[in-house]
């Protein structure tokens, strides 16, 4: 398997489609600093699923696409394309029989990733299995980027383990290992919350034990409550019947008494109707009189404005011909004076001419002269320069001379101080002895090392630990604030609407003993969200009305002093557990918690939608006497009544159900709050206690590091002194030879100088009296040409004032025709506009006559009109006081069959009321599944109402004894009893599925230190061998940090030929870099990846060192793809194949390939 190409499109400086091919197995990528080389690494490393911004030399994932350059705008997406090569069958899986691979990764603008294998979308979760144990990830060995040999050879021991790790090809099994500890860890929760479900459900059976025996005793005393009630509602339905018989009799006599006043009033409407046309008449007779009368005016109106605007325009022509009479005056005054001036101008500009002319021949003589003399003077001036540049430059040769001289005996001077220095120095320095001492102090950094160690690892665990802990804490707190929110949200909704529902209950107490006689009625009933704006409106109508205690009304009336008046009061009859299908007590009753409901509710039928209120059917439904229809939204109709409902949305009832969920919500927020204090408390003790250990031991680890690196500073310092002692000395000889050989150099220099001093002064002397000959001959043209400038400033000045003046002459001469063109043309229009406003005047003159007698037969007409509408007037005035008597006698009649009618409604009122408690006590009776008459033929003679009330009320103090019952007490604890059994059968699957992932973690370990280990020791063989080859000679060997090879690190140390360096940070950077290539060699060696990328790596190398890495990387190609980025010469010489990356056009970066083996044949041909 190999890396076929890649393809890039808008990735950082890849703006445009790019393709990359690798032919061959070694690749050379080449440019200069910027172009965008390293780019195709960050490319293959971004699709290979790197989530790290940062590792890809960028702040954010958005930043890999390219930004727009000074030519360019940026893109909104971009996307790269690795194509693999897999003949040889290196994939595993579902891809395993692909020849050919291709892994797509795509970002946008918006940070949203795509990634694509074989042209199918999929997670990058999928990309980074399918390379699981092939070495290649985004940050696997297969990839080295710049300064990554360093951070690799330097690495922490935990870092240097994962290249281990993923070349033993275990890093499939720590995902597998980590998926399984999660599901381990789920299990281990689902265990917990299930014991805790196990343990409450044993306590709530035997809860249920004990409910079971108390609803049988319930049933019973329920029965006979049933019992007595039905015999009390027979009694109270005779009493009701006979009150019925009674008010449709008097209601009968109220209806004929009103049928007599109807008639009266129909007779009367005859003959205000008659009267009503006659009025029509006359208002339309008067309305025609009112149209002529206006017409006239109109015509009257118009004719006076006629003449009196003919009258005002006469007088408006008369005064604008004398206008511009006197306008005719002024214009021939002022044509006269433009035409004087006119022939002045004309004058003046034959006489400015000629001197004009003059001037000008004049200033051109003067012009020439002035020219023939800068131009002399340009010539003195450049010999003089020739002359000044001569002087100067001999001039600082002697000045240079001068300074050499004197620069060359002062270093003449300081040579011979350095010499004596030198052999002072020499003679004074002495060999000592420092292996002793060296010895000692490598003794006590490795047993400081050693403790630092084992500190450093203790610490890192308990951070681990602090860390987990501290996220704990935290998700704990956060989750206890949500609750606290929640809790406190819900405790202020409660108190607003338990206010709400305090002002809307009213309780009626007795004076005397503060006894409660009565409350509102809504208090004993409760309706769902769906039945509650229907229950809303009928309290509403009925001004919520009260309910109270006693079952009879004559009970009720004993206590009438302490009860409210204009407020309808229930008893407790009024409530049945029967209901009539279809009806709101039916619905009532079927979808919510009551027992019992009012028994009026049985007389509104309920409906979903308004339509259904304006049925057939539902009209039929209306016909019995008292019964309405009324839909979910509250709208509320009768046989010839419709009642729209106000606003319901926070009535009283649906408050009450908003009031009972809220106390169940607070109760349970309660309870997770309490439980949350003590998580938190509990997360905090443990916090604690882990930074205290975590504080002692880094005070211990601060003391050993401490001791570790004096040790270390110690050693190094005596070893550098001692290296710098010999070194010291032989740099002394050396430059103890080479000052005396520039001494004597020295002096060789000063005579040549001193020679060619003398020579520059002679030259200076014959320059400077060519020179004042020079500047005596430039003063002489200088002064004739300020002369000659003066009088060529003169006459072209005196030029500029006649001209001026010319200039000024013909504009006057110009305006001054203008002028007089305007005056004839003007005085043209004003003989013309006196001719037309004569003829008008004439006009307006002549017909005034016949206006006039016009004006009078109108005037006539008018006086007629105006007659005829006062004659009209009156008699509509009379009939309209005949009119408004009749409507009183009308209004009084109306009134009258008012009071009849709501007397009779009254009496409907209460013959419903009673029919409603009649058929109350049937609905009741009918839902016990007792039958009246037999009740009635069962019923002693004398049967009384109060006593049967009196055994009714001790009964049901039994009843209210027993207390809360659950009635399902029995079918729950058989329901309870089956759900225990299943949770102890989920409890035993949990515990075995526990102990089989137990295993898997076990087989995965045992599995992972086998390949660990082989692989470690491979590898470190492999090193041991490749770093001698690298560095000829010298040795090299990984070692472990601890004995769990689960969770121990992997430390090198690398001795080049010659060293005994005890760690690898004293390694220069080309030793460090040849030590992590001979590590990843050694890696690739085991478990070659298809293909390895190598990012300027033989940047720190010397030729030598390049040519060792070049002979290593071309014996590895014949196994691994590299692909590789260098600036030298000897590393582009290996390549089979080379690509160059340009950037001609700023920002953006383009290829350019070589096949060097076919270059090479072409030269050689």
């Amino acid at each position: 398997m190999r890396l076929k190409k890649i393809k890039l499109a808008g990735f950082k400086s890849f703006v445009e489609p790019t393709v990359i091919p690798f032919p061959g197995e070694m690749t050379a990528v080449v440019g200069p600093n910027g172009c965008g080389k390293s780019n195709v690494i960050d490319a293959v490393r971004w699709v290979l699923g790197e989530s790290s911004a940062k590792n890809l030399r960028g702040d954010a994932m958005t930043d890999v696409i390219f930004n727009g350059s000074t030519t360019r705008k940026p893109v909104g997406q971009c996307s790269v394309e690795l194509i693999f090569d897999n003949t040889s069958g290196r994939i595993v899986g579902e891809y395993a029989n692909y020849n050919e691979l291709s892994v797509k990764r795509l970002v946008t603008r918006e940070a949203q990733s795509t990634y694509f294998l074989n042209g199918t979308k999929c997670r990058r979760r999928d990309v980074t299995d399918l390379f699981l144990g092939t070495g290649l990830g985004p940050r696997s060995y297969a990839i080295i980027e710049q300064g990554m040999i360093s951070r690799l050879i330097e690495s922490k021991p935990q870092e240097l383990r994962v290249f281990i790790e993923e070349a033993a090809g275990i890093s499939k099994y720590k995902e597998r290992r980590r998926e399984t500890e999660n599901r381990i860890k789920h299990t281990l929760d689902n265990l917990d919350r299930l014991t805790d479900v196990r343990d409450e459900l044993g306590r709530q059976l035997e809860k249920l034990q004990r409910q079971a025996a108390a609803a049988t005793r319930y049933k019973a005393l329920r029965s006979q409550v049933r019992e007595l009630k039905g015999q009390l509602a027979a009694i109270r339905f005779l009493k009701n019947s006979e009150h019925i018989e009674k008010l449709e009799t008097e209601k009968a006599s109220q209806i004929s008494e009103m049928e007599a006043l109807i008639a009266r009033q129909q007779g009367d409407e005859a003959g205000v109707n008659m009267y009503k046309e006659k009025q029509s008449d006359l208002k339309q007779t008067v309305d025609d009189i009112q149209q002529s009368l206006f017409t006239t005016s109109t015509s009257i109106t118009r004719l006076e404005q006629n003449a009196l605007h003919a009258k005002q325009r006469a007088t408006q022509v008369e005064q604008e011909i004398s206008r511009i009479n006197e306008q005719q005056q002024l214009l021939r005054h002022s044509l006269q004076e433009a035409q004087t001036l006119l022939s002045q101008s004309h004058d003046s500009l034959l006489e400015i001419e000629p001197e004009l002319e003059i001037n000008e021949a004049e200033l051109y003589s003067v012009k020439e002269r002035f020219e023939d003399a800068e131009q002399l003077l340009r010539d003195v001036n450049a010999s003089a320069r020739q002359q000044e540049a001569a002087f100067n430059q001999i001039k600082s040769k002697v000045q240079e001379s001068h300074s050499q001289i004197q620069s060359l005996m002062n270093v003449q001077l300081r040579t011979s101080q350095r010499i004596s220095e030198i052999q002072q120095e020499l003679s004074q320095t002495q060999d000592e002895n420092f292996e002793e001492q060296l010895a000692i102090l490598d003794a006590q950094a490795e047993e400081a090392e050693e403790n630092v160690f084992a500190l450093r690892e203790k610490v890192s665990d308990l951070t681990t630990s602090e860390s987990e802990a501290s996220e704990e804490l935290e998700l704990v707190r956060n989750e206890l604030e949500e609750v606290t929110g929640k809790l406190h949200a819900a405790r202020s909704t409660h108190s607003a609407l338990s206010a709400l529902q305090s002002d809307a209950s009213r309780y009626v107490s007795h004076q005397d003993s503060n006894e409660q006689v009565a409350k509102t009625l809504w208090q004993s009933i409760y309706a769902p969200d769906l039945l509650a704006p229907c229950i809303e409106v009928v309290l509403q109508y009925l001004n919520q009305p009260l309910l109270s205690k006693k079952d009879e009304v004559a009970s009720v009336f004993s206590q009438q002093e302490a009860l409210p008046s204009g407020v309808r009061i229930f008893t407790e009859s009024v409530f049945t557990d029967k209901a009539e299908p279809g009806t709101l007590a039916f619905a009532l009753l079927e979808f919510s918690e009551n027992q019992r409901v009012p028994s009026f509710l049985n007389d509104i039928f309920i409906f979903q939608n308004d339509e259904d209120l304006f049925s057939d059917q539902t009209k039929d439904k209306l016909k019995d006497s008292g019964k309405s229809a009324m839909s979910h939204s509250g709208l509320w109709c009768g046989e010839n009544w419709l009642l729209k409902p106000g606003k319901t949305e926070d009535g009283v009832l649906q408050r009450a159900n908003k009031l009972t969920l809220l106390e169940n919500e607070m109760q349970t927020l309660e309870e997770a709050k309490l439980s949350g204090q003590e998580r938190v408390e509990m997360a905090q003790l443990s916090i604690n206690n882990i930074r205290q250990e975590i504080q002692k031991h880094q005070s211990e680890l601060l003391e050993c590091e401490g001791a570790y690196q004096q040790s270390k500073n110690a050693r190094s310092l005596l070893a550098m002194q001692q290296q710098q002692q010999q070194s010291r000395m032989t740099k002394l000889q050396d430059e103890l030879a080479a000052q005396q050989a520039l001494q004597q150099e020295e002096e060789s220099q000063l005579e040549m100088l001193s020679e060619s001093l003398t020579l520059y002064e002679q030259q200076l002397s014959e320059c400077e009296e060519t020179l004042a000959d020079v500047n005596e001959r430039r003063e002489r043209e200088e002064l004739s040409i300020v002369e000659l400038r003066a009088q060529v400033e003169m006459l072209t000045s005196k030029k500029h004032e006649l001209a001026l003046k010319k200039q000024q002459l013909d504009n006057h001469q110009k305006m001054y025709s203008e002028q007089v063109s305007r005056n004839e043309s003007q005085m043209k229009e004003y003989v013309e506009t006196t001719s037309r406003l004569t003829d008008e005047l004439s006009q307006l003159t002549s017909p005034q006559e016949t206006q006039h007698e016009e004006l009078q037969v109108l005037l006539e007409n008018k006086h007629e009109l105006e007659h005829q509408r006062s004659e009209a007037l009156a008699q509509l005035e009379d009939i309209e006081q005949w009119l408004r008597e009749a409507e009183k006698g009308q209004q009084a009649l109306g009134k009258d069959i008012q009071a009849r009618q709501a007397h009779i409604d009254t009496l409907k009122i209460e013959i419903e009321g009673h029919r409603v408690r009649g058929n109350t006590v049937l609905e009741q009776l009918q839902e016990s599944k007792q039958s009246l008459k037999t009740l009635l033929a069962e019923l002693p003679e004398d049967a009384d109402e109060n006593k049967w009330q009196q055994e009714l009320e001790k009964t049901q103090a039994s009843l209210q004894r027993l207390g809360a019952v659950n009635l399902a007490a029995v079918e729950e604890f058989e329901t309870q009893s089956q759900r225990k059994s299943h949770l102890d059968e989920q409890h035993e699957d949990l515990t075995n599925a526990l102990e089989t992932l137990q295993a898997a973690i076990r087989k995965i370990d045992k599995e992972t230190r086998s390949r660990f280990s082989n692989t470690f020791e491979q590898v470190n063989e492999d090193l041991k061998t490749l770093f001698p080859k690298v560095f000829g000679g010298g040795s090299a060997y990984l070692a472990l940090t601890d004995d769990d090879l689960l969770e121990t690190g992997v430390t090198i140390m690398a001795r080049p030929p010659g060293k005994k360096n005890s760690t690898i940070h004293l390694l220069s950077g080309g030793e460090k870099a040849l030590t992590a290539l001979s590590l990843v060699f050694a890696i690739f060696r085991l478990n070659p990846a298809p293909f390895c990328l190598l990012d300027e790596v033989d940047a720190p190398l010397d030729d030598a060192n390049v040519g060792r890495f070049c002979n290593l990387v071309s014996q590895m190609s014949e196994t691994v793809q590299f692909i590789y980025i260098t600036h030298n010469k000897i590393a582009m010489e290996m390549a089979s194949h080379l690509t160059g990356v340009t950037m001609a056009e700023p920002g953006v970066s383009r290829m350019v390939a070589v096949d060097v083996d076919e270059a090479v044949a072409f030269a050689e041909a």
